[in-house]
């Protein structure tokens, strides 16, 4: 994707998108194709029908002053203040990423039950999903947990043979 903004955020943020494009490609078999860079939501992409989608990301993390990992339980409370955060952006087709930078979906996974899908699906996003983003300098992926719609509920790990850490 080409960008005309110079903003190093944004930079980053394609790169995290590239990321997540692939992961959801693999746990999904469906591409999704990033057509342009915008601000609310973050980009606009395309799916294999031709549908035109918003996709938001969202870091959930600790304070900027905090070095340490979230615990699961506090992963989950940050998840939620960010979805409070980001429910005005669901009024179109918009998928919400939820990036856990300080706390992997492992840690979190066994808090979730798939009875709380329903409560997800209130915020208004057409899919949102939780994106492991702790492991991507290591392993060159993300992981990914799918909280919403129900039906494809659950985490995507990828098979080890595919993930060994560099180096």
């Amino acid at each position: 994707m080409i960008l005309n903004n110079a903003n190093g955020e944004k930079h980053i943020e394609c790169m995290e998108l590239d990321y997540f494009v692939d992961a959801y490609e693999y746990a999904m078999g469906e591409k999704l194709t990033p057509i342009a860079a915008t601000e609310a939501p973050d980009f606009k992409c395309q799916r294999a029908d031709g549908t035109i989608i918003g996709l938001e990301l969202t870091k959930v993390m600790n304070s900027l002053e905090s070095e340490d990992n979230m615990t699961g339980m506090e992963a989950l409370d940050k998840l939620y203040e960010s979805l409070e955060r980001k429910k005005g952006l669901a009024t179109g087709k918009i998928i919400l990423v939820l990036q856990l930078v300080d706390c992997q979906i492992s840690e979190l996974k066994y808090l979730l039950d798939e009875s709380l899908a329903n409560d997800f699906g209130s915020y208004g996003f057409v899919e949102i999903w939780l994106a492991d983003y702790t492991g991507m300098e290591a392993y060159g992926d993300i992981e990914l947990f799918c909280l919403y719609p129900i039906e494809h509920w659950g985490y995507y790990q990828r098979p080890y043979p595919e993930r060994k850490p560099y180096g």
